[in-house]
């Protein structure tokens, strides 16, 4: 009887099979059979597995019909006759030391040893740009350094990680019922994969009497396969196992920890579904899956739960119905402003932004929502909304899919009942007092467009041409602690001819507009605004503007930007894998070189020429700023470096030319020199000055007395107070960050 019995489930994976076979063959450990199971295969795997068999009799060739993965594991399981039992998948390899140090422990003073587990990598193979490359996952960045014996209930961490049976061994009798439970453990058996491994890794690691942690990485998880299991094909699959799951760990009476861990995984199956593996919570059918797993859990456990992402218990709070309570609000009759909120794919922020502007009282307004087609719950959560405050109205049809920035401005401005609109991208939140106090000035000079501004390095020379005109210079002296600033204006566009379309960019979306002028002059966003800048619409309504002022606010300047922002750490393998967050920006490029060519159709271009190209200018460095990728970057600058030299010619106008003397110069390191390694090392020392920077605050706070007093304070108040009582205490906390 060999001492480690290797089951081996195959379906068309002829690619990758002969490397896996290979590092089996090639193990230093060689007490073992390999049982080789062609589960229906249609390529030509079965006959590299018959090549192997027939070299080297310890692998074993079975060939059936298609089964699936549960089924086929469990006939290896049926038929093994060594004392250990592993799995391993057939696209993936093994390190050749891997069961020689697995099996180095396989027994304990301190009861059964079950279980002894390993840690992995997750690996790609080189995609034509790029080598192989290994990435260490969760699993092996959090478990212990060191070699350790444990079982779940004394230490659950291994159960907040993914499964990883393969990484493991397990002892067959074990398996076949000499366990806690006297229960025989076996896969449930469903067509495909299923992702059958997740019951089969609660079952086990819960009945478990001792488990062995070695922390070697032994184990190579390939991830780009594009028919591996790790490509989820039907998302009603992490669901069902999380069910029974669910059921089973309930049937165990497991203690609130493990539970707790359990949770953890049920928020990252719910994130991978609609988040990596892009599918959409819009839909009856996914919400009402992702409402059973949220309302299965122990509300309480939630909340004490540690290192739990804020956006998951956001997202927990938000589909549950928790995180917001809207209260009944009338329609305002005749509203002061229109504030049109231009969303898409907002899941993540846009609770927030509704709730703060749902809690205004002291502005006469309303909210119209401007969805470009989200495909998440978005519209879902600002339904709840609008049924309850009546400010809030709906622009569009129930579901009129992938909607354009031009229509959605134009029915927005259809609907707008407000003297003055204003378009919000959804993602920030603005002070109510600012825009009553932004209101009122643009109210008081009856202007067609306001430039709401908290201190411009154009004020003087604003003043300049306001006091040409016979206004007194002394209008322009202020106390610096003053909360208002001055009103400058009114101007038409010709009389800022070289700043007017400077300050559309500079400005971005701080702008309110007469809505009559809006529609009286038929203003329409162009085909390449976004949301964060329109850009064309800003172009066209300042040249079309009779009366345009600048509002300096001074101390109100409330803005709070909610989007959450991450960069992933290895960029380039969002080629095989989805990254949900990123911190890159959309660009405004387009819809500045789309401006363009609109001014030169109307023959306006001569005359507004040195504020556009400044614009241009500081357009172009942003979108080149906020690209992180070796790709992103490269990409941006064959689209655009050569036409936008082109059109600057910065050897021509000289630096004088330009307002914005940092965009100008990395400008020319960028075009002139020929080389990025200049811009790119500078960019990359202010960042790690900036880190620095913050490393210090951080520091100087963590040891502050205040923070370390109450510390102790809080630690010593969760040890004596009743678990309920932290819970609420700290969904209390939640709520207050959420709400500031």
């Amino acid at each position: 009887m060999p001492k480690l019995s290797i089951i081996v489930p195959i379906y068309n994976t002829e690619a990758f099979l002969r490397q896996c076979l290979d590092s089996i063959k090639n193990q230093t450990f060689t007490d073992w059979e390999c049982l080789l199971f062609s589960d229906g295969s249609k390529d030509h795997s079965i006959d590299i597995m018959k090549e192997f068999a027939a070299a080297d009799d310890r692998f074993k060739v079975i060939e059936k019909q298609n089964e699936g993965y549960g089924a086929t594991c469990n006939r290896g399981l049926n038929m093994a006759t060594g004392e250990w039992v592993a799995i391993v998948e057939p696209d993936d390899f093994l390190d050749p030391n891997m069961y020689r140090r697995l099996l180095s422990r396989t027994s304990s003073p301190n009861g059964n040893l079950d279980i002894v587990k390993g840690a992995y990598w997750e690996y790609y193979d080189a995609n034509g740009k790029y080598e192989e490359a290994l990435l260490s996952p969760n699993l092996s960045n959090f478990m212990p350094k060191r070699r350790c014996e444990f079982s779940l209930e004394e230490f659950p961490a291994p159960f907040y990680h993914h499964p990883s049976i393969w990484s493991a061994v397990y002892r067959r009798a074990f398996l076949d019922g000499d366990n806690k439970n006297g229960m025989k453990i076996r896969f449930k058996e469903v067509p495909g994969a299923g992702w059958t491994d997740n019951p089969f890794f609660a079952q086990t690691m819960v009945l478990a009497d001792r488990i062995a942690w070695m922390p070697g990485r032994y184990y190579y998880y390939r991830q780009t396969n594009p028919g591996a299991s790790v490509f989820l094909k039907d998302y009603h699959l992490p669901f069902d196992r999380l069910r029974e799951m669910r059921e089973f760990l309930e049937s165990q009476h497991v203690s609130k920890e493990i539970m707790r861990a359990f949770y953890s995984r049920e928020f990252d199956y719910v994130t991978s579904v609609i988040g990596e593996f892009g599918y959409t919570d819009k839909g009856s059918d996914i919400r009402a899956l992702i409402h059973e797993v949220f309302a299965s859990m122990d509300r309480k456990e939630v909340f004490l739960m540690e290192g739990l992402r804020p956006e998951f218990l956001d997202y927990y709070m938000d589909f549950m119905g928790d995180s917001y309570d809207v209260h009944e609000h009338d329609a305002e009759e005749h509203p002061d402003l229109s504030i049109v909120l231009l969303m898409k794919d907002a899941r993540s922020w846009i609770v927030d932004t509704l709730e703060a502007f749902t809690k205004y009282s002291k502005l006469k307004c309303e909210f119209i929502i401007a969805d470009g087609g989200s495909s998440d719950s978005t519209m879902t959560v600002a339904r709840e909304f609008a049924k309850k405050d009546h400010r809030f109205v709906i622009a569009g049809g129930p579901d009129d899919g992938d909607r354009s920035i031009t229509s959605r401005a134009r029915d927005a401005i259809g609907l707008a009942r407000g003297a003055y609109t204003i378009f919000v991208p959804s993602n920030f939140i603005i002070s109510e007092d600012m825009l009553v106090a932004a209101c009122s000035g643009a109210e008081k000079a009856n202007a067609d467009v306001v430039l709401l501004d908290a201190g411009s390095v154009h004020y003087d020379y604003l003043a300049e041409k306001l006091i040409d005109r016979g206004v007194d210079p002394e209008y322009f002296i202020d106390r610096a602690d003053r909360e208002h600033g001055a009103m400058y204006g009114p101007f038409q566009a010709g009389e800022l001819n070289d700043t007017a379309l400077m300050f559309d960019w500079d400005y971005g979306w701080r702008k309110l507009f007469r809505t009559d002028f809006l529609r009286d002059k038929g203003i329409a966003a162009g085909p390449h605004d976004i949301a964060d800048n329109m850009y064309e619409f800003g172009a066209r309504a300042l040249l079309a503007a009779q009366s345009l002022y600048v509002l300096d606010l001074k101390f109100d300047w409330g803005i709070d930007n909610t989007k959450r922002q991450r960069v992933g750490s290895a960029f380039w393998l969002s080629l095989v894998k989805n990254i949900p967050y990123t911190s890159q920006p959309q660009a405004d490029i387009d819809s500045v070189l789309s401006t363009g060519e609109w001014l030169r159709e109307t023959g306006a271009y001569g005359e507004y020429e040195k504020g556009y190209l400044n614009a241009l200018l500081s357009s172009f460095m942003y979108g080149l700023r906020s690209r992180y990728t070796p790709e992103g970057i490269q990409a941006y600058l064959n689209a655009y470096k050569d036409k936008v030299s082109g059109m600057l010619d910065i050897k021509s106008r000289g630096a004088l030319y330009f307002d914005d003397t940092d965009a100008f110069n990395d400008f020319q390191k960028i075009t002139l020199g020929g080389s990025l390694d200049l811009w790119l090392e500078e960019r990359a020392l202010r960042d790690e000055d900036g880190l620095f920077d913050r490393d210090k605050r951080i520091r100087d706070y963590e040891n502050s007395a205040r923070l370390k007093a109450g510390t102790a304070i809080i630690a010593a108040a969760k040890k004596l107070s009743p678990s309920w009582f932290v819970a609420k205490a700290q969904e209390k906390a939640h709520m207050m960050k959420r709400t500031r």
